[in-house]
């Protein structure tokens, strides 16, 4: 981009920021140093307009981390995980530690904090809460959502600020500006990465991504635009499934922030106490069939036994979205949580068929069925040739 094309984007985001902040200040030209002056003055307005909304959060206690790496498991632990790959990256000490401070955000007037399950992996047994003008609350952490990685905290508070979100998905738009605030690291102003959106529906549809620095500092803080409103909750988000799936990318521009039509859905049962959790099948597949999903073998019971599908049966389609390979049922599941009903439809035989499935936890099932023993590979490491678990 020209020095001309930079000049004009600048004046245009500080034109765009004073519809809301009140005026609009055009960079000077003469200035060779005007454009950047210009660019910190929007973000420092759009942060400034939030922060009064972005709290502190703190842990003491809970379980304490193992100095062992993760062991390596041959087969994922649910949809998400590639065949082949752990149920999470191999980590030291380093990042199993899940500690404050860190960061939330005000979700309601009366007390409602959102911010990120990762800050409560170690279930700490105290939880403060820390508002921008310094007054201090005890927290009680009301439930969590591992699939959109967020977790509700309450606290005894009334009359607090609530953010202006960015309420519709065509609202957003990928290359547009996108700053993520965090109190981690402690100060009277909250810390600022600027960036911009990489991405939209991400990991399976339920977040945006970003190339803004995202770490344990800033997870569970906002995602914001150049007019101060919140575009997504900051989490860390990886290959695989468990609570700490993502952290070892923090920093490296692969961030990712829950926007407010996933984030609403979740807060709804958040706020009354309700957790949300990863919706399963109990089937095993075939990794390697194409033209759909070849069901190897069925729990009993299991969601998909109490719906009807049996061994043999080949899902086309689910939730209405065509299934063509494994990798597609693993991304269309991803998003999805126990409790929810889902439209499959399968092949049997020469016929096909729709079925209504409710999805479930490991909880509600029973054991899988042995295979019988199939030859494959030798070579250390999983075998391709392996039934997958979905």
């Amino acid at each position: 981009m020209g020095v001309g094309g930079l000049k004009g984007m600048v004046a245009a985001l500080l034109m765009c920021a004073g519809v809301v902040f009140g005026q609009a200040a055009v960079p000077d030209n003469s200035d060779p140093l005007s454009i950047q002056r210009a660019q910190q003055e929007v973000f420092r307005r759009a942060a400034r307009r939030v922060a009064p909304c972005v709290v502190t959060i703190e842990t003491i206690g809970g379980t304490q981390p193992v100095d062992e790496p993760a062991p390596r498991q041959t087969l994922p632990s649910g949809p998400g995980d590639p065949p082949g790959r752990p149920p999470g990256p191999e980590r030291g000490p380093g990042f199993i530690i899940a500690d404050g401070p860190t960061t939330g955000l005000i979700w309601s007037a009366d007390g409602l904090i959102l911010t990120s399950a990762f800050n409560f992996v170690r279930d700490p047994s105290v939880i403060t809460v820390i508002l921008p003008d310094g007054r201090r609350f005890v927290g009680e952490l009301l439930a969590r959502d591992e699939v959109r990685r967020l977790a509700m905290v309450k606290i005894g508070a009334t009359g607090l600020p609530v953010p202006e979100w960015v309420r519709e998905a065509d609202a957003l738009r990928v290359g547009q500006w996108a700053l993520a605030l965090g109190r981690g690291f402690g100060g009277e102003d909250p810390s600022v990465s600027a960036g911009i959106i990489s991405g939209l529906n991400r990991k399976g549809g339920v977040a945006v991504q970003t190339d803004a620095k995202l770490s344990p500092a800033n997870f569970g803080g906002p995602l914001i635009d150049i007019q101060g409103r919140v575009l997504g909750i900051c989490v860390p988000m990886g290959l695989g499934n468990d609570a700490l799936a993502g952290v070892e990318w923090y920093d490296s521009g692969i961030g990712f922030a829950i926007p407010f039509w996933q984030a609403g859905k979740s807060a709804e049962s958040l706020a009354v106490g309700h957790n949300l959790r990863r919706g399963l099948l109990g089937v095993q597949v075939d990794p390697r069939f194409k033209g759909g999903v070849r069901i190897r073998n069925l729990a009993e019971p299991s969601p998909a036994s109490r719906a009807g599908l049996v061994a043999g049966d080949v899902i086309l389609s689910f939730d209405g979205k065509p299934v063509r390979e494994f990798a597609d049922l693993q991304r269309l599941m991803s998003a999805r949580v126990a409790g929810e009903k889902v439209a499959v439809r399968v092949r049997r035989e020469q016929r096909e068929m729709d079925l209504t499935v409710v999805l479930g936890v490991p909880e509600d099932m029973g054991p899988m069925p042995a295979l019988e023993a199939e030859t494959g590979p030798t070579e250390s490491g999983p075998d391709p040739s392996r039934a997958q678990d979905d």
